[in-house]
Parts: structure tokens; C-alpha cells; sequence
């Protein structure tokens, strides 16, 4: 009998991804007459939302794309199929991201990495030639440099950085602690304390706080960046394609680069699931969808169509690097990358509590003259109560 498979997703009409997911749809169904996917477009500020309802009332879809970190709050509630068995019979292509390893569950694969992304190194080359710095290097000569190019008298500044409330600033001051080899969360317990977290947290208030606009927003990080008013920012690589927009006159000046530093910081932007809820039937034909998802002439396209780094980053021809060589780059930057929030499942579970917790300690370093080592210990005892850890 005819089968419609439902599938609802915040991209179906995104440029780029939007292509991939209807080339990918249509080549599937000409390998499976009588399957039909429909596709629907869910606006991304109410996605999640209505995932959990349909979830919570047993109508879940067919096809299940997550975004990001909310992969936790669903795995949590028993609503995913592990996929340990299919992905024996029908593994991975080699070379699959290292940030899959976002998707474990109770010691089961439970989702497909369709993007992860490692963080990019963006520059302004005339900014730091003026300057007399070079483009750096490692992380010490990173630090060096940005304090050396701030000028605010003249409205120039050393970095670009999210420094308000808002989600992402988490990414830069996490990545901070990890490239100066300290941790966080070691042993899976909250190490804020550690004097070496201490250390790390208080260079990130020396040289975000020091040398970037303050409450500023991601957008506004961005604009800062792009209008040729600050010398590097750290973002994802779809920043690549908003440098078009920079004046003429600064547009050849900014270039990307994967961080020159380890570990190679980034996360996971989207996934794909079996909702545990359906049928078997239904199961095996949607694990068919996510089979030919990751095979390697689907990654490539994805890859190209999108300029985002699929769950395959090496997996381009020579040909199609030579044709846009900065997806070279952007693959070099996810190689090997890690998460900046850790995988432990109480986090995972409860991110959102998570984030605003962490949001407002990022804020406080850089607004505040409070000794860092009060807030770690206050933000240790903050995440003890609302997300206690075995």
C-alpha cells in the first residue's frame, strides 16, 4: 500500500539545505515507489515546542530532525530508537565527524549527525598588517595579539565577540578553558574551581572583555566584524557567506581559517532520529532515508549546496574544492573537532538550564571586577543545585 512518510523540518525552505533535503527526498522516492515523504516547513522559533507535543501526545513524526543541543530532552524521555543495530549492518562511511559521538544515549547511538560544525578564525588582514601583527599561529600568540590592535579612541577593536545574554556566548568562553588545557567538567563532575579553569576564565576576561564591544548581541558581533571595525572573531562557518556583504573597501581584507588552536572547538547544528513511537515498518523505511543520507555522493552535495560541514567533511572531489576552496578550510576546521558543552546526560537532559546558568557567568566576567574565582564557585554551586551530576 501507498506509505507518506511525515517529516517536518525547520529547513524546507532554507536556501541551500532546502535543495538537499528535496534532491535527497526525490531520489529516495524513486528507489521506494509507493513512499512518498512529506516534507513541512515548521517555523524554527516554534520547533521544538511543537516536536515536544507531538512527542507527548504519541503523534510523533516519521522522520525526526533535531537542531543543536536539544537532542538531550528527547533522548531523556525514551522518544528515539537506538540505531545500534542498523548501524552494524549498514555503518557509517569512514572518516564520519567526531561530534557524532553527540548522539550516545544510555550507551546507544540514538541520532545521525547531518551537520557539525568546528569554529572558524576570522581576520582582517589590513587590521593587523597596520597593526604589525601577524596572523597567529597558536593560542598564546592569538592572545598576544588581539590587545595589540585595539585602538577605541579610533573605533577599533581586537576581537568581535558575543558579550550579552545570549546562547552562543557560551561557545567562546567554553572553547576559552579547553585551548588553555584546563576542563570544566572533569571526570564528569563540575571542576569550575579548578585553579587552571580560574586561570583560563580570567584571560578570557583580559582579552574579551578588554578588547571587544561590550553587549553585544551575535548580530551585532557580526556587523562589528564585517564593517572592518575589529581585527578577529570566532564564529561558524556560515559567516563565510556574509562577507559579501562587507564594504568594498574591506571586503578583501577579511579572510577565515580553521583556529590555528586545539582542541578544534565546535558542535552539532542538526541531526536525524527514528521516532521510537511508530511502527516497524515504518522504522525500516525511514532508516532507509537516513542510510542514503549518509552515503558519500549525498554528503558531498550537502557539502556543496550549503557550504556547512556534513556529517562526511572529507568526502569533496578535488574538483569541487577547486571550485570553492574555502570548503576545504571549513573541513579542516571540524577535523577531530569536540563539543564545547560536554556530553554528560544530566546537561545534556537539561541545556537550557544549562545555558542561562552559563550565559549569565560569561556576562559576569566580562561586565563585572567580581574576582573570577567567586564566580566559578558560585557558578559550581549554581549548576550543583539545578543540574546535579552522579
Amino acid at each position: 500500500a501507498d506509505t507518506t512518510l511525515s517529516f517536518p523540518t525547520w529547513q524546507a525552505e532554507e536556501p541551500g539545505f532546502s535543495q538537499w533535503w528535496k534532491e535527497l527526498i526525490a531520489a529516495y522516492q524513486r528507489a521506494h515507489p509507493g513512499v512518498t515523504i512529506a516534507l513541512q516547513q515548521i517555523a524554527y522559533p516554534n520547533f521544538v515546542n511543537e516536536m515536544t507535543v507531538r512527542f507527548a501526545s504519541n503523534t510523533p513524526p516519521d522522520i525526526v530532525e533535531l537542531s543543536g543541543n536539544n537532542f538531550g530532552s528527547f533522548a531523556s524521555q525514551g522518544w528515539l530508537e537506538p540505531l545500534d543495530e542498523r548501524l552494524r549492518h549498514d555503518p557509517m562511511p569512514a572518516g564520519w565527524s567526531s561530534l557524532q559521538t553527540l548522539y550516545q544515549w544510555d550507551g546507544h547511538t540514538q541520532g545521525v549527525l547531518v551537520m557539525g560544525y568546528g569554529n572558524m578564525l576570522f581576520y582582517n588582514e589590513r587590521l593587523l598588517a597596520d597593526a604589525g601583527v601577524a596572523v597567529p599561529g597558536n593560542f598564546a600568540e592569538f592572545v598576544a595579539a588581539v590587545p595589540k590592535i585595539t585602538a577605541k579612541d579610533k573605533g577599533i577593536y581586537g576581537l568581535a565577540s558575543v558579550t550579552a545574554e545570549y546562547p552562543t556566548i557560551l561557545s567562546e568562553m567554553l572553547s576559552y578553558v579547553l585551548w588553555q588545557g584546563a576542563d570544566a567538567f572533569h571526570g564528569g563532575h563540575y571542576s569550575f574551581t579548578d585553579p587552571a579553569v580560574v586561570a583560563a576564565l580570567e584571560t578570557y576576561r583580559r582579552v574579551v572583555g578588554g578588547n571587544a564591544p561590550l553587549g553585544n548581541v551575535q548580530t551585532m558581533q557580526r556587523q562589528t566584524f564585517i564593517s572592518g571595525k575589529a581585527a578577529f572573531t570566532l564564529d561558524g562557518p556560515w559567516v563565510y557567506a556574509l562577507l559579501k556583504n562587507a564594504p568594498e573597501a574591506v571586503r578583501p581584507s577579511l579572510k577565515m581559517m580553521a583556529v590555528p588552536f586545539l582542541p578544534h572547538t565546535g558542535g552539532a547544528a542538526n541531526s536525524l532520529h527514528i521516532a521510537s513511537g511508530i511502527s516497524a515498518e515504518r522504522k525500516d523505511l525511514v532508516w532507509q532515508f537516513i542510510k542514503l543520507a549518509m552515503q558519500p555522493e549525498w554528503q558531498r552535495r550537502y557539502f556543496v549546496l550549503t557550504s556547512s560541514p556534513p556529517g562526511l567533511p572529507g568526502a569533496l572531489t578535488a574538483e569541487e574544492i577547486a571550485a570553492a576552496p574555502q570548503l576545504a578550510i571549513v573541513a579542516a576546521g571540524v577535523k577531530d573537532a569536540v563539543a564545547y558543552i560536554p556530553t554528560l546526560q544530566p546537561i545534556q537532559a537539561n541545556v537550557n538550564e544549562f545555558v542561562q546558568i552559563l550565559m549569565r557567568t560569561a556576562v559576569r566576567i566580562l561586565t563585572t571586577s567580581d574576582p573570577v574565582a567567586q564566580i566559578c564557585e558560585q557558578t559550581q554551586a549554581a549548576l550543583a543545585r539545578a543540574i546535579p551530576l552522579p
